[in-house]
């Protein structure tokens, strides 16, 4: 498949082509989404530089009994098919109470829908990203394996219907990256892909290829080999028409007849955003977060400690969008 580019969210196109999401959050977490005026007087986003990259923050200096103030943006337009490439320099770090997130989410369609693509995710201290599709009934995954050579990281569930039986609630088809302590083997390259860890080699980019038949997420560590080749600003021709065919294997890849990829996912809009607790990482609190705090709960963790999410912040380099030719 040859790509073009078609849209380019980046530097100074990034934030009109986004709108902040300000209800209530869907997840139930214990957090507060701002309308622009209100991100803007609390310098929640911005530019940064010396790259002019665009600067996706939370408060941090705030104790508020209903939520930490954060963001969610949803990009203006929605598209089907095609090549999501994102360059991430810093997502929010590996820590208590954080659930940050990368998707795409149905833009026509109610959830679960039109699906919904988790890019990049986790939740508490992860260290390692979960790539998730999440649909409503009739799309099931084939399980093939890093051993088959299909891609690195691990299937942990099968089956994209969030009530799919024998699943927990919501949990949807995921692959899970190789842990951290393995790499990630992109070339020479061996990088964490979340978190504190991904911030430590100034992240890279993520890239999500959406056909017919399939689902695919690679990432490109920034001091890899593969991504001066693919990405770096010296290689334009490779930027302008990116082919994965020669990529190599992706981190993730959901393939198989049980799903039709082009009919459970439609019209996709890009979402960026920090939530605190909730249905996940509140869910998971008293896995290790109650204990390692020495809090009970995930909110006064969260309401109590607001200098201790400085670093859940997001620095994304640009996003761009490319279609077939």
């Amino acid at each position: 498949t040859t790509y073009t580019l078609t849209d380019d969210l980046s530097s100074q196109n990034f934030f009109p082509s986004f709108s902040l999401f300000s209800s209530p959050d869907p997840t139930n977490g214990f957090v507060q989404y701002q309308n622009l005026s209100s991100a803007t007087s609390h310098s929640l986003l911005g530019y940064l530089s010396p790259y002019n990259t665009i600067y996706l923050g939370v408060d941090h200096t705030t104790k508020d009994a209903s939520g930490r103030a954060s963001l969610r943006l949803e990009s203006t337009k929605s598209w089907n098919k095609g090549l999501l490439v994102a360059d991430i320099r810093h997502m929010p770090a590996s820590q208590c109470g954080a659930w940050p997130a990368f998707w795409m989410l149905s833009a026509s369609k109610e959830w679960p829908e039109g699906g919904e693509i988790d890019i990049l995710e986790g939740v508490n201290e992860a260290v390692g990203n979960a790539v998730t599709l999440h649909t409503s009934a009739g799309c099931v995954v084939d399980n093939k394996t890093t051993a088959a050579g299909e891609f690195t990281g691990t299937m942990v569930t099968g089956n994209c219907d969030v009530d799919a039986p024998g699943q927990g609630k919501n949990a949807g088809c995921s692959i899970r990256a190789p842990e951290s302590g393995d790499g990630v083997q992109m070339g020479e390259a061996r990088a964490p892909s979340y978190g504190t860890g991904f911030n430590d080699v100034k992240g890279g980019v993520y890239a999500m290829e959406w056909t017919e038949s399939s689902i695919s997420v690679w990432f490109f560590p920034r001091d890899s080999q593969r991504y001066t080749e693919y990405f770096s600003q010296s290689n334009a021709a490779a930027v302008a028409s990116p082919d994965p065919s020669t990529w190599g294997p992706p981190m993730a890849r959901f393939s198989g007849s049980g799903c039709d990829f082009s009919e459970r996912f439609v019209d996709m809009k890009i979402v960026f955003n920090t939530a605190f607790c909730g249905e996940w990482a509140g869910k998971v609190w008293d896995e290790e977060c109650a204990e390692k705090t020495g809090v009970q709960t995930c909110e006064e963790y969260v309401r109590e400690n607001p200098d201790v999410f400085r670093e859940a912040y997001w620095e994304v380099g640009g996003v761009t969008l490319v279609s077939e030719i």
